[in-house]
């Protein structure tokens, strides 16, 4: 099957601004710097085709082009970026800068798959399927830092940065999964993948929000950015060792019947999940007491990178699932009793740590985050880290005085006067409620009971 993507604009478009949006001159008369984007037009073929070698075997493979729509808006959770981004911005009006990053009209990015994998049955309840692949993405959108003239002073010369179609990126892998069952009590799938994915960034920001950070001599010389990597780097969005097993225990209800391990046994359930994942790769930073947390790799406005781009790599993550089923009948009708344990043996897993020291600790930025805080002036009036006594010293209103005498009431004895030690102990809590290890040695542990009654 095959499909057309089609996307139009017209003269004057709004979706199309340029990095630099509507200057004004001295006259108060707006520039129009309006540009009429091309009509896109992008096939997608798609092919596949499957057929036996022997009785019990089969081959199969699959190609694809796809094509990917811009979104209008960007959506930093999805790391999504919108052709709607900064159009808005003018570099006059003092509301961007030449950190902004910008879109402007690009072409579309395709990504192109192939596939082929192998499938056998062994007897009459075990399966080996196999299957290897390959996907190129060309034309993937990210932003890079591009020089353009001022339209109201010719000659004046900024590099900005701007959308463009740069990134590309490759992944190889293959699947390996076993199927088994045994009887109609049984049922289980191992599956390991392996996964090696490069490319010129994890994703759209890499260049701007890390690379453009580390400026060489040649750059500081010239005036010149420094030129984005065009060698494919390990990317960090991806996890090179999966392991997932699932398995599924049930005994019918002529289990062993007339028994007392059959009454006992029979309609009852057990189902287990194992899911073992290597860790996501990140590049380690200068330790300045930023307090950046990954991945990705952001470094913010005044990080650099301490390694090489993606040297790092988090902890192996091991996640365990189990549910217990029983299901009975009373009082004419059909009831299940249910168990969903999650984590049961409350492992904990670290897939975010701090950029700066490549753990869930950084000594440093707690110290800067106290620092900041007990030299507040909007505790007493002043700079200094002191004892005061909160209604005398106080700046604050009424109503934050009086949070405040709590405050101290909570992590002091009550008398109104904020010591240093007390001051520690109440913005130590409130670091270790939004940065402390805690917030990155995630177990989420629950246990979840009901009944199912079907009538």
């Amino acid at each position: 099957k095959a499909g057309f993507v089609v996307q139009n604009s017209t003269p004057g478009d709004p979706l199309t601004f340029g990095p630099l949006a509507t200057a004004c001159n001295g006259a108060s008369t707006c520039i129009n710097n309006f540009i009429e984007s091309d009509t896109k037009s992008e096939f997608s073929p798609r092919l596949g085709a499957a057929f036996p070698v022997t009785p019990t075997s089969t081959f199969r493979l699959s190609w694809g082009r796809f094509v990917q729509t811009p979104a209008f808006f960007t959506t930093a959770a999805a790391q999504q970026l919108g052709v709607l981004r900064n159009t808005n911005n003018d570099l006059r009006s003092g509301n961007s800068n030449t950190n902004t990053t910008f879109a402007r009209d690009v072409r579309l990015p395709s990504t192109r798959t192939f596939e082929f994998g192998y499938r056998q049955l062994v007897g009459q309840d075990l399966v080996f399927d196999i299957a290897a692949f390959n996907k190129k993405q060309r034309a993937g959108l990210t932003f890079r830092k591009l020089p353009f003239e001022d339209p109201t002073n010719p000659g004046q010369i900024f590099f900005l940065n701007v959308m463009t179609n740069d990134d590309f990126t490759e992944s190889n892998g293959f699947e390996l999964k076993i199927d088994k069952t045994v009887s109609n009590i049984y049922q289980g799938s191992l599956a390991y993948s392996f996964l090696d994915a490069k490319g010129t960034g994890s994703d759209p920001f890499t260049f701007t929000g890390l690379i453009l950070r580390n400026v060489s001599n040649i750059s500081t010389l010239t005036g010149v950015p420094d030129n984005p990597p065009e060698l494919l780097l390990p990317l960090e969005q991806s996890r090179k060792h999966n392991i997932a097993y699932t398995s599924s225990l049930f005994f019918p209800s002529d289990f062993m019947e007339g028994s007392l391990a059959g009454d006992v046994l029979s309609q009852m359930g057990f189902f287990a999940t194992l899911r073992v994942r290597s860790g996501l790769l990140f590049t380690k930073l200068i330790n300045q007491g930023i307090g950046q947390t990954g991945p990705p790799t952001f470094a913010g406005l005044t990080g650099q990178a301490e390694t090489t781009l993606s040297a790092l790599q988090t902890p192996w993550a091991i996640n365990i699932d189990v549910r217990f089923t029983k299901a009975f009948e009373l009082g004419g009708l059909d009831w299940q009793l249910f168990a969903d344990w999650r984590n049961p043996f409350d492992l904990q897993n670290t897939t975010t740590v701090f950029l700066e020291t490549g753990n869930s600790v950084n000594t440093f930025f707690r110290n800067q985050f106290l620092a900041n805080s007990l030299g507040d002036s909007r505790l007493d009036g002043d700079t200094d880290v002191d004892d005061f006594d909160i209604a005398a010293e106080s700046p604050e209103n009424d109503f934050n005085k009086f949070m405040l005498l709590r405050t101290e009431q909570r992590f002091g004895n009550g008398d109104g006067i904020f010591t240093v030690e007390e001051q520690d102990l109440a913005f130590g809590q409130v670091y270790d409620f939004a940065f402390g290890q805690n917030q990155f040695e995630l177990s989420n542990q629950s246990l979840r009971l009901g009944a199912r009654l079907s009538f």
